[in-house]
């Protein structure tokens, strides 16, 4: 199985959008959790990647069988719909949790307690430093 990292929840947002665009340059394997037709079409017109609806995951609780993913990214669109991102990747099983976050720092005991590994906040949302 091949391994890949997974970005949840990009949103109509840059910043998730231009993550997928350096992982796919630094050629990663992308597996890309989206809400919506729209931001799945957004997301696949960037290049190789894997889509998938997050009500799809939730159901079956895997991903493609021709992943591993041991990290996870989350850009957050808004907080209820974070904390249910958040739950959902930690089904899936990933060793790291990231959530890029605008919010103010009290978010961060929240997404923590919920299962992140690291918060970011970023007004920007670049976080290719993390590669």
């Amino acid at each position: 199985m091949d391994e890949a990292l997974m970005v949840v929840s990009t949103g109509h947002g840059e910043a998730g959008k231009n993550f997928v665009n350096v992982l796919l340059k630094r050629g990663f394997a992308v597996v890309v959790l989206v809400h919506s037709e729209e931001e799945r079409e957004q997301l696949q017109s960037l290049g190789a990647i894997t889509v998938c609806y997050i009500q799809e995951m939730a159901d079956r609780n895997q991903l493609p069988l021709k992943f591993v993913v041991k990290n996870a990214f989350v850009f957050e669109n808004s907080v209820p719909q974070c904390c249910q991102d958040i739950e959902l990747c930690h089904s899936l099983c990933p060793q790291q949790l990231y959530v890029v976050s605008s919010n103010r720092p009290h978010v961060e005991l929240v997404y923590k307690g919920l299962g992140a590994t690291y918060v970011i906040h970023s007004r920007s949302g670049d976080v290719s430093f993390l590669l």
